[in-house]
């Protein structure tokens, strides 16, 4: 049976339960299936459901652990190589203020190849993300998709909000510092920033007239060797062997 009654005071990460006997509610959370305390209070079953929650000391729930598919948003406190910790602060459009902190890997970034967490996100940065598991700590989260990823960055040279460009293209205009994002859709439109396109960074174009000139200034390139190939043929491209039969015969 469970290893706690209701009444029982409990601290965060105490053992209730295991899975078998009640379900994780409001102020709990299953890892590896045992139920523990994700906040201090008394604990409260409700056998009907069977299920098992923590109440705060004036009685009130507390705020359940995220499930599958919340939107959360947050901020980017640890960028490493392959994974990032993120602060939460709302959770599908309301205050969260929980002190949850949730992980995204590197593999739940993008579907295209991404060698560094620092090329998509960095600290400070504020993001949205989907809640990829339920009720278990830390909250895996995902920002695979159009309307998440990083809705607020600052240039890491001087910490001015940076301008979204193109295609993740992000430009400081303080300092003309640029750097890269996984960028949500709506980047920057609830803080007031409007995207940029036309800083956007040029791509070099072929100039066939530059680069004939650039020939020209080396020497030639290889129409200019077939041209000298031809001036050492002459009379109707004869080669110097043909000349002097033509002279023995005239002898």
């Amino acid at each position: 049976m469970a290893d706690v009654k209701s009444g029982d005071i409990v601290v965060p990460g105490e053992q209730l339960c295991v899975i078998e006997e009640l379900s994780p509610s409001y102020g709990t959370y299953e890892q590896d299936g045992i139920v523990y305390a994700a906040a201090p209070g008394a604990v409260s079953m409700d056998l009907k459901l069977r299920s098992i929650s923590v109440l705060g000391t004036d009685g009130k729930m507390k705020i359940a652990l995220p499930v599958m598919d919340d939107i959360l948003i947050g901020e980017v406190t640890n960028a490493y190589e392959q994974r990032a910790e993120i602060s939460v602060v709302r959770r599908n459009d309301e205050d969260f203020h929980s002190g949850l902190v949730g992980e995204i890997h590197i593999s739940n970034v993008t579907r295209r190849f991404v060698k560094s967490m620092q090329d998509v996100m960095r600290t400070t940065d504020i993001i949205r993300a989907k809640a990829i598991n339920t009720h278990e700590i830390p909250t895996k989260l995902s920002v695979v998709g159009p309307e998440l990823g990083v809705i607020l960055a600052k240039c890491s040279k001087c910490g001015n909000p940076l301008t979204l460009t193109t295609n993740n293209n992000m430009f400081c205009l303080r300092c003309e510092n640029r750097e890269s994002r996984e960028v949500a859709s709506d980047y920057g439109q609830q803080f007031g920033l409007e995207a940029r396109p036309d800083l956007a960074p040029r791509r070099r174009s072929y100039d066939r007239d530059s680069y004939d000139q650039r020939d020209d200034h080396r020497g030639g390139g290889r129409y200019d060797n077939r041209s000298r190939g031809g001036d050492r043929r002459s009379d109707g491209g004869r080669g110097d062997r043909e000349r002097q039969n033509d002279r023995r015969r005239r002898d």
